[in-house]
């Protein structure tokens, strides 16, 4: 479900979805967003409203410098960025649309199996174990990525199967499509339009690229969900407590 903020982009609560035997996730506890940067004195008294006692950062630390978090009253503020330098590692350079399409792949790669990303998603796991079923909110700056990738891994740690996380994951193809058309409105070009039809949205070529590089390493995303980010069969009992019904 979408909520609409004054300031928070892309912002939508995991609440309802169902896993094949029927348990779903509880409302109101699983939130993913765009940064905070932006948001209004009444979009942090509703987080604060939702209850929401942590909020984890995942933008690189020039991000986070530009357009700081904004605070929400009774939460902690903790980083854990997949990639600490994003313009190092993916820089969107190019106007071809094909070449920026490829540094988005190698970017699902990195998100993949990098070490300072695996860390991160670690971290991430470690932060939600901690927060005993209190509502999370988790971000980047668009929500889309490097947010995307640990949605997938956080329902696939629930039990839900592949395509249900990525049908998730491509929703925030709704947010993108409302930046596509507010750019034709403002009469941007074909080309301009064409190149930022590869950055605005999230792909499923993506999303299937960075499951099969874990396939290919570990075998099984339950493989790489425990002897990488340590969460095995103890952690995921502990957040399908706190977080399914």
């Amino acid at each position: 479900m979408f909520y609409t903020f004054d300031g928070i982009e892309n912002a939508r609560d995991l609440g309802g979805l169902t896993r094949s035997d029927g348990a779903r996730i509880k409302g109101g506890v699983l939130l993913r967003t765009g940064h905070l940067g932006n948001a209004s004195a009444q979009d942090l008294r509703r987080l604060e409203e939702m209850g929401v006692g942590l909020v984890i950062d995942m933008r690189d630390r020039h991000e986070r410098e530009h357009s700081p978090d904004k605070t929400v009253p009774g939460a902690r503020n903790v980083w854990c960025p997949p990639v600490p330098d994003l313009q190092a590692v993916i820089p969107i350079k190019s106007t071809v649309p094909r070449e920026v399409r490829e540094v988005f792949h190698e970017f699902y790669r990195l998100l993949s199996l990098h070490p300072v990303a695996m860390e991160a998603y670690t971290s991430f796991f470690r932060e939600l174990l901690s927060s005993e079923g209190r509502p999370v909110l988790w971000h980047c700056t668009q929500g889309k990525d490097r947010t995307g990738v640990g949605t997938m891994l956080l329902l696939s740690a629930l039990g839900f199967d592949q395509q249900t996380a990525i049908e998730e994951y491509l929703l925030t193809n709704q947010f993108a499509g409302t930046q596509l058309e507010a750019m034709r409105l403002a009469r941007a070009t074909e080309e301009e339009l064409a190149l930022m039809g590869e950055v605005f949205p999230v792909f499923e070529r993506n999303a299937q690229y960075y499951f099969d590089c874990i396939g290919i390493e570990y075998g099984t995303v339950d493989n790489y969900l425990e002897l990488v980010l340590g969460v095995g069969p103890a952690e995921r009992a502990k957040l399908e407590e706190y977080y399914l019904e």
